[in-house]
């Protein structure tokens, strides 16, 4: 089986999307309906990264233990 592996363009942009991520400030409840939207916003979304994050694992996991077919 060949190794993968990433081309340098694709290991400078995933460096900065971490970048990224790591520094941004995540938004506060606030007061006003457009702070409490953006809120709920990032809430959901990173639920849902993180659901998303947790499938690919455990489908990485079960294809190397050769569970899933």
């Amino acid at each position: 089986m060949a190794a993968i592996h990433p081309s340098p363009a694709s290991r400078d942009r995933i460096r900065h999307l971490a970048g990224t991520i790591k520094w941004a400030p995540a938004p506060v409840w606030g007061e006003s309906a457009g702070e409490h939207k953006r809120f709920v916003a990032y809430l959901a979304g990173s639920m849902l990264a993180w659901a998303v994050a947790g499938l690919v694992l455990a489908a990485l996991i079960g294809t190397a233990l050769g569970l899933v077919v």
